[in-house]
């Protein structure tokens, strides 16, 4: 029986468990497949339907953009996710490249979509009992397509097939048997973020409960609100959200929570500790894995009460999950080096780009697919994210590493705030280093004074930038290329 047919029976098994809870609209598990089968019904009669095409959605938080993914599994089809708030330009291209005939919509479309050939299906509140049968999907079978800007800036379309999702899931769930079909699962993250699919096919998988952040709201506000009104026992979140409610953290006790993960970014040691006295029950995770080797590839783990590993204030990202095999490429006298990643979890090739961004270690290994990231391992196996090549800048011709000033800076601070470095150019090659720090209202002497001390001349900022709050990405990352850009367009650059 192979993933998506463990899916398909578990709607079955647990029909009567809560499924999914959205604006307090609570659907069990019997009702959630009565919506999918309504998008298959919907999908499979159109006259041009044919298994393994390319079928987008734009997704939003509803049950039926949850429903409308598996309905495309189910018949066999690809899952292209689209981003409503994306511009029109960056959607209309990932419908012309992937030849989308069909999109599911549950809500208002945006405008500037090119619809000359395609079609919207309408999914809302779509319901069908009818028994429909499931698609044989093979173990190479693409299951979804994210198009990731990666650190090029140059997109590209990362398609994972039902063999690197099934290795995800088998590593994920080898590390928490504990869960169980009790448990309540807050779903933080974009549906076109790779981080969503832990938050949905891992509590699908076990009969659990899916609660996904109303739209339209400021999502940290409103995942805080969930957390402290609602059963939650597992959540995720990237650094940069849960740093948003740090003046907010006095408030917070909760002691239900039985899971809190990190991901997506460098995790601050200090904001953890602080963190997870408000969470008093719950085991810290750090996850890591760049979207071509599927969700998650690394993981660390921190019970209740045990000392958080962590070097430089960054917490570690821990061991390689069950499948996913790992080599750090450094020279002979450096603990540091790049990380390469190779096993079942690891997508075949990018899509519409022929050059392959793969390694060879040597004659007769695997091919490994290069991190960019750098990390180093300490004697007892556990990784330590130390930055990227392209987070290495050169500044007065000496090369720095950014996340060695952030976290330095950060550590200056009386509270634990998003900070982000920047090289920015000032005149044709030229570099200035400028630091941007979340709600800081300061003039940054004090700060350069405390470094003076520390660092060299050249990695002392030429200028601090206070932002009131830090510009997110779509999955929850700080947006870098929005500061930079609201500072070169602002009286300030």
């Amino acid at each position: 029986m192979n993933l998506i047919q463990r899916f398909y029976n578990n709607f079955k098994i647990y029909s009567r468990n809560t499924a999914f809870v959205s604006d307090d609209r609570n659907l069990t598990y019997d009702q959630f497949f009565s919506l999918i089968n309504g998008s298959r019904m919907l999908l499979e009669n159109q006259p041009e339907f044919a298994p393994q095409k390319a079928v987008g959605v734009l997704c939003n938080e509803l049950a039926e953009t949850y429903a409308a993914v598996f309905a495309i599994w189910f018949s066999g089809c690809v899952f292209i996710p689209l981003n409503p708030s994306l511009p029109p330009l960056a959607n209309n291209e990932l419908i012309r490249k992937h030849e989308i005939d069909f999109i599911f919509s549950s809500g208002k479309l945006p405008a500037g979509l090119d619809l000359k050939s395609t079609k919207i299906l309408y999914n809302n509140q779509l319901v069908s009992t009818s028994i429909l049968s499931l698609y044989n999907l093979g173990l190479d079978q693409v299951l979804y397509v994210l198009n990731t800007s990666g650190s090029t800036g140059i997109p590209k379309n990362v398609p994972i097939n039902l063999k690197n999702v099934t290795a995800f899931v088998e590593g994920f769930l080898n590390l928490y048997p504990e869960l169980t079909d009790a448990d309540n699962f807050l779903q933080t993250y974009e549906l076109t973020a790779d981080a969503a699919f832990t938050g949905y096919l891992i509590p699908f998988l076990i009969g659990a409960t899916v609660y996904s952040v109303p739209g339209g709201t400021f999502k940290p506000f409103a995942v805080a609100k969930m957390m402290a009104e609602k059963p939650i026992t597992w959540v995720q979140v990237t650094p940069s959200l849960l740093a948003c409610l740090h003046p907010f953290f006095h408030s917070f006790n909760l002691t239900k929570i039985k899971h809190f993960h990190f991901g997506g970014e460098a995790l601050p040691a200090d904001m953890v500790e602080e963190w997870r006295r408000h969470i008093p029950n719950a085991e810290i995770s750090n996850v890591y894995g760049p979207t071509e080797t599927t969700i998650t590839a690394t993981i660390y783990k921190c019970r209740p009460g045990e000392a958080v590993k962590e070097k430089n204030n960054v917490v570690s990202i821990g061991k390689p999950l069950k499948n996913v095999v790992i080599y750090i490429q450094k020279d002979e006298n450096s603990e540091i080096g790049e990380l390469l990643i190779t096993g079942e979890h690891v997508m075949e090739k990018y899509l519409f780009i022929d050059d392959q961004p793969f390694k060879i270690i040597a004659p007769g290994t695997d091919v490994y697919y290069p991190t960019g990231d750098l990390v180093m391992k300490d004697e007892d196996g556990y990784l330590y994210f130390c930055g990227r090549f392209d987070e290495q800048v050169k500044i007065s011709g000496y090369r720095v590493d950014l996340i060695e000033i952030e976290n330095k800076i950060r550590s200056l601070l009386p509270k634990p705030v998003n900070v982000a470095a920047a090289a920015i150019e000032k005149s044709p090659g030229i570099n200035q280093l400028v630091v941007f720090i979340e709600n800081y209202s300061g003039s940054g002497k004090e700060i350069i004074e405390k470094l003076l001390p520390v660092f060299p001349t050249y990695k002392i900022p030429e200028k601090i930038v206070g932002v009131e709050h830090f510009p997110l990405s779509p999955s929850g990352k700080t947006d870098k290329k929005a500061l930079v850009y609201n500072f070169k367009n602002s009286s300030v650059g």
